[in-house]
């Protein structure tokens, strides 16, 4: 059954003509998904870059555009961006290449796009980590100063996603966020900002931080987790378990794409809290370090459950947590995290990405349902 969240699927929006907005038909808050259905059939889901495509298709002439990306290849978001360009919109667009894989993909569309639009003034960088030798611009997020939509015009939208902006991608189960939120959009872009400072150089000087709105109940983690040149504070998915203050209340949901060695001690405090009482659900793909599976395979003969996908078949390619129980002493709590964090080291200390943690918020159930459509997926 597919997730009651999901969108339908339409022909990818075509690019408009110059200086023509297309208003968007869309709501924010909103969670967007990949068709289950479609990826557990071998097919593809265009819905995220098609939701994409639409919001820049919806910015207007001065509003502007700020995006960090792994890979980027897809065709008709290139278009989108190249008819936004025309009209007047003023682009920031950040590309890793610093990893075989994006130096591979990402080469043809950055040239295209900084010969094309650095003329007006766009701002066309790339991005090679050195806070080690694997790191990377693992980013997938795009922010917007103004868009319009059918019902009128939204300031500071926010969208995050865990999917690359390649139709590759599209192959695989992955989520979307988009928001309206001021201040955490203002946040975005002073990120992006930081990430352009140390573009070619110093990303291993990074300094780390977090955006937190208690009011709403939305923090951001702006990654690497270094400062003054090194790793700083705990792991942060430790501090989220961490703050579940009566376990036997509590249930964990997982839905995970890499999981390596380094981050055993994420499987081992999951073994802790699921020994005081914690329900434990996760989603993984086979492809993950071989201590890691060996952890989960305990939690699963001791209760949890536990889908793996074999990645010839079908693909996670999503990175969230969601917990309800007692958080922070606060009974019924409903956390939801997501973002383009992987549970490795280098995603925790090194690569530049994004997480973002909602408290009690509307789109919660939006995952519940997207996290129980993945477990008709069949597993191995």
């Amino acid at each position: 059954m597919a997730c009651k969240s999901e969108k339908t699927e339409t022909p990818a929006p075509a690019p408009p003509e110059v200086d023509t907005i297309t208003p968007v038909n869309a709501t924010f808050p909103d969670a967007i998904f990949t068709d289950v259905n479609k990826i557990k059939q071998g097919s593809t889901s265009l819905t995220i870059l098609d939701n994409l495509i639409s919001l820049i298709n919806a910015t207007p002439e001065n509003a502007t555009i700020h995006l960090s990306i792994f890979l980027l290849d897809y065709p008709p978001l290139i278009q989108a961006i190249k008819a936004a360009n025309e009209r007047g919109v003023k682009l920031y667009v950040a590309m890793d290449m610093g990893r075989e894989e994006s130096q591979e993909i990402n080469p043809l569309p950055y040239h295209e796009l900084k010969r094309g639009l650095e003329a007006k003034g766009n701002v066309i960088i790339s991005i090679i980590n050195d806070a080690s030798s694997i790191a990377i611009n693992h980013n997938k997020f795009a922010v917007f100063s103004e868009v319009v939509t059918t019902n009128g015009n939204v300031q500071n939208v926010v969208f995050q996603t865990s999917h690359n902006f390649t139709e590759a991608d599209a192959g695989k189960f992955q989520d979307a966020i988009m928001l309206s939120h001021t201040s955490l959009y203002q946040a975005y872009k002073t990120y992006w900002t930081d990430m352009q400072a140390k573009a070619s150089s110093g990303m291993k000087d990074y300094y780390y931080k977090e955006y937190n709105d208690a009011a709403t109940g939305i923090n951001a983690y702006f990654m690497p987790k270094r400062r003054n040149g090194t790793a700083y504070g705990d792991d942060t998915i430790i501090e989220f378990l961490n703050n579940i203050t009566d376990p036997a209340t509590a249930t964990i949901k997982i839905g995970m794409s890499d999981w390596t060695n380094s981050r055993l001690n994420i499987v081992e405090k999951l073994a802790q809290l699921q020994e005081q009482g914690a329900t434990i659900e996760l989603v993984v793909k086979n492809k993950i370090d071989a201590s890691i599976m060996t952890g989960l395979r305990e939690l699963e003969q001791k209760g949890a459950y536990l889908k793996v996908f074999d990645i010839s078949k079908a693909n996670i390619h999503s990175k969230f947590i969601l917990i309800e129980g007692n958080w922070q002493g606060n009974p019924n709590t409903k956390i939801l995290i997501t973002g383009s964090h992987n549970f490795t080291q280098n995603a925790l200390r090194n690569n530049n990405e994004t997480m973002l943690l909602l408290k009690n918020h509307e789109l919660f159930n939006n995952y519940i349902n997207y996290f129980e459509s993945l477990k008709t997926v069949p597993g191995i």
